[in-house]
């Protein structure tokens, strides 16, 4: 691989690393694990994620960080929670220059509708008012408040 590559990579990943820090509550335990996915434990603030060195991994990071910044403890429906999380994540990585791959907006959307129709499956009333698709356009820089670690 060209040097100059593998200089950018690992600039780009110090970057991702400092953004993840910077997000991150001093009171919340991180572990780390080596594929793609992450969880959440928000009551007891731990997160298990990849480690933020690409887009994707930072995405992971964020969104499972916004699960315990924004307390979500099971009081609304999954969807919503995913929903919040997604763009949570999103705005943050807006807000600190970071482009969001168009795959990973797709991505995230796909989720949220595949546990809306999940949660109808199960009965659960659906207010589609709270949960707004075009948020996930690549196109939709809108900014919501962000609360930042304490």
């Amino acid at each position: 691989m060209p040097t100059i590559l593998l200089r950018a990579r690992r600039a780009a990943a110090e970057k991702f690393s400092l953004i993840a820090a910077k997000y991150t509550p001093a009171d919340v335990q991180v572990s780390f694990r080596r594929n793609l996915t992450g969880c959440a434990w928000a009551q007891s603030r731990k997160i298990c994620v990849p480690r933020p060195r690409t887009r994707r991994a930072l995405h992971i990071y964020l969104h499972e960080i916004a699960h315990v910044v924004l307390a979500h403890v099971h009081s609304k429906p999954e969807y919503l929670q995913e929903y919040e999380a997604e763009l949570w994540a999103f705005a943050v990585m807006r807000a600190e220059g970071i482009e969001i791959p168009a795959k990973s907006l797709e991505r995230a959307a796909n989720y949220v509708r595949y546990l809306i129709h999940e949660a109808e499956k199960h009965g659960v009333t659906v207010n589609y008012a709270e949960v707004d698709f075009d948020k996930f356009l690549p196109s939709s820089y809108s900014q919501q408040p962000l609360q930042r670690a304490a």
